[in-house]
């Protein structure tokens, strides 16, 4: 009796963790919210200094371009982006790579994002940057650009003005900043009103934005974001490259390559077998093992052979993470990780067993509530791998494996222990 309800607790966990896994993943809930047709201010969030990031906020801005959208929205003093307007109109790198030299020290000061506004020039010419952050480098860059509006005599310009109003900023957010860490709510309002102000100069309409993802949430009305959807509501959307980036990862059922997963299994599937083969078969195994059902035998060497190809080649065995900006992953990880927890059970039932006195009883025992652990452990965990992948042809291969391989243990199990 206490086995049966061992063997229904051990199953219960089994499917309870299955269930939980769809569950989450469907109910899965995120702060992005994706830009439609009725979206004007569409913002993306990056994590400075990556390349992934650059990449994808390239091959996002050239499609909105190819759309019409020309006014490009930057984490960037207003005088830094206008450094950059300026050079986009010249044949000479002069003006940016000042900017770069004076950015250097920063998360910024990448050649990735060097290359970024490069690519910009080259592919979208037309852009034009606003720049709504506070005064960085207030003291060389805004310096410099007062001087050029002064030697070109716009003193009294509404760019001079803006100028000395994003230094005025800087000046205040670095003598309030002393943990130095860019979090300010000083910082997040000057941010605002400097970004509805530059939108409202160019005119309102569709833009894009690419600001630090701290900034970007929408449900936040601390920072950014949460403020400007205050004003513009539903017109504005925020998406986190880093979700975007988890998206691009390839996981498709009958995806092929070499399964890290797979081999894995394999491994700890045939390495004890062999021991066992090699010198731990229990006494009268082999003559057992003459009267095997034909029909179950060719079952399981169907299924070993289909399963074992099945392991190596579909890459969508392996877990879908992404270590960037956070840990990203999919719920259904669960079922993932039950599979994995499975196949340890399989290597601690064979470690029990080489430790016993190698009887038939003690090959075919129960363990951890699963009967004829030997053949249900890893049968289960090859099948949860194909359900965790979406993959019929491991699914199928587990279960004609399943009815040959279990179906013998049974049989050995109920005729000889």
């Amino acid at each position: 009796m206490k086995d049966k309800i061992r063997t229904i607790l051990a199953f219960g966990i089994v499917l309870i963790l299955v269930v939980t896994g769809f569950i989450l993943d469907k109910s899965d809930q995120t702060t992005d919210v994706f830009p439609n047709e009725n979206i004007m201010i569409s913002l993306y969030g990056e994590a400075h200094g990556h390349k992934k990031c650059y990449d994808i906020e390239l091959k996002e801005w050239r499609e909105y371009y190819n759309k019409g959208y020309r006014n490009l929205f930057v984490e960037l003093p207003y005088y830094s982006a206008e450094f950059l307007n300026e050079w986009m109109k010249e044949d000479s790198d002069e003006l940016i790579d000042l900017f770069f030299e004076e950015i250097q020290g920063t998360l910024s000061g990448n050649k990735y994002y060097y290359e970024f506004f490069h690519e910009i020039k080259e592919y979208c010419p037309e852009t034009i940057f606003y720049g709504t952050d506070v005064g960085h480098q207030y003291d060389t860059t805004g310096s410099r650009y007062l001087k050029y509006l002064e030697d070109n005599g716009l003193e009294d310009s509404e760019k001079y003005i803006l100028a000395k109003e994003c230094i005025r900023q800087g000046q205040e957010y670095y003598n309030e900043d002393t943990e130095h860490n860019g979090i300010s709510s000083l910082r997040e309002a000057y941010m605002v009103s400097n970004f509805i102000d530059a939108y409202t100069r160019c005119g309102g309409g569709r833009i894009m934005g690419i600001y630090g993802s701290y900034h970007t949430d929408l449900y936040n009305s601390d920072l950014m974001a949460g403020k400007l959807k205050e004003k513009y509501g539903d017109m504005i959307s925020s998406v986190k490259l880093s979700t975007i980036a988890f998206s691009q990862i390839s996981r498709q059922p009958y995806d092929l390559g070499f399964c890290v997963t797979g081999f894995v299994f394999l491994l700890m599937l045939f390495v004890p077998n062999i021991i066992w083969a090699c010198k731990a078969k229990p006494a009268g195994y082999d003559e057992v093992a003459k009267k095997e059902n034909k029909l179950l035998l060719l079952l399981e060497r169907m299924g070993e052979a289909l399963l074992s190809v099945s392991l190596m080649v579909f890459t969508a065995l392996n877990p879908k993470v992404m270590v960037f900006e956070g840990f990203y992953f999919e719920w259904k990880i669960i079922i993932w990780m039950t599979a994995f927890v499975l196949m340890v059970l399989y290597e601690c039932y064979w470690i029990k067993y080489f430790k016993s006195l190698k009887t038939m009883k003690d090959f075919y025992m129960s363990y951890m509530g699963f009967p004829v652990a030997g053949a249900t452990l890893p049968v289960i965990a090859c099948l949860l791998l194909g359900i965790y992948s979406g993959n019929a042809i491991v699914i199928c291969a587990s279960i004609i494996l399943g009815i040959g391989h279990i179906g013998i243990h049974l049989m050995h199990k109920k005729f000889n222990v």
